[in-house]
C-alpha cells in the first residue's frame, strides 16, 4: 500500500516523520495533488528552485489555500513582503531591509550572546527543564522586541498571540472557519502595534519601528497598516523560524550520540553554524510555502494549470538525495549549498541572517554550560509538533543535564 494513498498534511502519522511521505512523492508522485490543500505539491528540489526563482511563473500574490485568501490576519497588506510581487514587494523589501545589514546583524551577536548566557544559566538551574520555554522561544522573541522597540515584558503576549494565530490556520483547514480566539488575538495585537507605531512617529527613539514610520534619505515611511503587517509578520515568522531551528537542533544532536560528542569535542562558533545549518537541512523549520501559477507551467510529473495553488515542499527539496547524497544522515560536516530552508530569489527570508547568528551564538554558549543533555523522563518519546503543515519543530521538549 502507498503511503499516498488517502495522503493529508493533518494526519498524525505525516507529522511524527514527513520525509517517507516525501520520498515517495518524489519518486512516484513529484507532482502531486492535495485534497486538503487544494493545491498541487512539488517536492523535487530542482522543482522548488525553479519556481521560487521564478516569481513571474509562481506569484506570491491571492494565493489561496484550501480555498480560502491566504492571509495571516484578514489585512489586504499584511505579511506584504510574502505575499506580494514585484513592484510592490521590491518597495516594501527596499524599505524593511535598511535594518538588516550584514553590519547591523553581526553588531547584534554581544547582546544574543549575553542574552542566550543569561537564559541558560536560569534554566539549567533546575534539574529538568523545559528547553523550548527556557531558550529557544524568549531568546528570539526577546531580541526582535529590542529591534524594534518593544518592551520586553509583552515578551509572553507575543508568543501566545504567534502560537494561536498559527494554531488558527490549522484549524481552519479542519473547519472551514477561524476559532473566535484567533479574531481576538489578531485584534489585540493590531492594536498594540497601532499604538507603539503612533508613538514613534511623535517621538522617534532610533529603533526599528521608529525608522519604519520616519521619511529617510528622501525614502517614503511606512503606512501605519503597512508598518503593522512587518512588524507581525517578523515577530511570527523571526520567533518561529528560530525557536524551532534552536528545538529540531537540540533534538537531533540527542538522537546522533557521534555527531553530538563531535560537537562537545569542537565547540567553535563554526561548529554550531554547521550543526545548524545541517539542522536546517536535516529538519527544516519551515516545511512549505504556496505560490499561484500565473500561467500553465511544466515541471517534473507533468503540467501545471495557470491560476492554481502549488505548494512548494521545501522539507523535501532538502532531502532530494539528486542534491543532497544520503540526504537521511544527519551530517553537519556536509556542503549544504542549495538549502531550500529560507527560500530562494526575490522572496528569500529577510530574517535569515538574524536566524544564522542567533542560532549558533544559543548553541556555542549551550555547549560552554551544558554540554551534556539527554531527554528528561517525563519528555514523550513523540514530540508534539503542533498543529501547522508548514512549521516543524517541538512545541516543548523537556531535558536534563546527563
Amino acid at each position: 500500500m502507498s503511503l499516498l494513498d488517502g495522503f493529508d498534511f493533518l494526519d498524525p502519522k505525516f507529522r511524527q516523520h514527513p520525509y517517507p511521505y516525501f520520498a515517495e512523492m518524489r519518486e512516484q508522485a513529484p507532482l502531486f495533488w492535495s485534497e486538503r490543500l487544494q493545491s498541487w505539491l512539488l517536492s523535487r528540489h530542482e522543482d522548488v528552485a525553479f519556481a521560487l526563482k521564478n516569481a513571474a511563473l509562481f506569484s506570491s500574490a491571492n494565493v489561496q489555500i484550501a480555498g480560502r485568501k491566504r492571509g495571516f490576519f484578514q489585512v489586504e497588506s499584511v505579511a506584504e513582503l510574502l505575499t506580494s510581487d514585484p513592484p510592490v514587494h521590491t518597495r516594501m523589501r527596499g524599505l524593511v531591509s535598511r535594518a538588516f545589514t550584514p553590519k547591523q546583524i553581526s553588531a547584534m551577536e554581544p547582546r544574543v550572546r549575553e542574552l542566550s548566557r543569561a537564559l541558560i544559566a536560569e534554566m539549567t538551574a533546575s534539574p529538568e527543564f523545559d528547553f523550548m520555554d527556557g531558550l529557544a522561544s524568549p531568546l528570539p522573541v526577546t531580541i526582535i522586541a529590542e529591534m524594534l522597540g518593544i518592551d520586553t515584558i509583552r515578551r509572553r503576549d507575543f508568543k501566545r498571540w504567534s502560537d494561536t494565530i498559527i494554531a488558527g490556520l490549522s484549524a481552519s483547514l479542519r473547519t472551514g472557519q477561524e476559532p473566535e480566539e484567533v479574531g481576538r488575538c489578531r485584534e489585540e495585537m493590531l492594536a498594540y502595534m497601532t499604538q507603539v507605531a503612533e508613538a514613534r512617529r511623535h517621538e522617534p527613539r532610533g529603533d526599528l519601528i521608529s525608522l519604519l514610520v520616519q521619511e529617510t534619505d528622501g525614502v517614503p515611511a511606512l503606512t501605519p497598516q503597512e508598518v503593522n503587517a512587518f512588524t507581525v509578520l517578523l515577530l511570527i515568522a523571526g520567533n518561529e523560524t528560530t525557536t524551532n531551528l534552536l528545538g529540531n537542533a537540540l533534538t537531533t544532536l540527542i538522537r546522533h550520540p557521534e555527531e553530538y560528542e563531535w560537537l562537545r569535542r569542537d565547540p567553535s562558533l563554526a561548529a554550531c553554524s554547521a550543526v545548524c545549518e545541517e539542522t536546517l537541512r536535516f529538519e527544516s523549520p519551515v516545511m512549505g510555502v504556496s505560490r499561484r501559477t500565473t500561467q500553465e507551467v511544466e515541471v517534473s510529473g507533468g503540467k501545471i494549470p495557470a491560476n492554481v495553488t502549488v505548494t512548494l515542499l521545501l522539507g523535501s527539496a532538502n532531502h532530494d538525495p539528486r542534491r543532497f547524497p544520503d540526504p537521511e544522515r544527519f551530517d553537519p560536516r556536509r556542503d549544504t549549498t542549495g538549502l531550500m530552508s529560507f527560500g530562494h530569489g526575490i522572496h528569500f527570508c529577510l530574517g535569515a541572517p538574524l536566524t544564522r547568528v542567533e542560532a549558533p551564538v544559543a548553541l556555542r554558549e549551550l555547549m560552554a554550560q551544558a554540554p551534556r543533555l539527554g531527554f528528561a523522563p517525563r519528555q514523550p518519546e513523540q514530540l508534539d509538533y503542533g498543529p501547522s503543515f508548514a512549521l516543524r519543530g517541538p512545541r516543548s521538549l523537556w531535558l536534563r543535564k546527563n
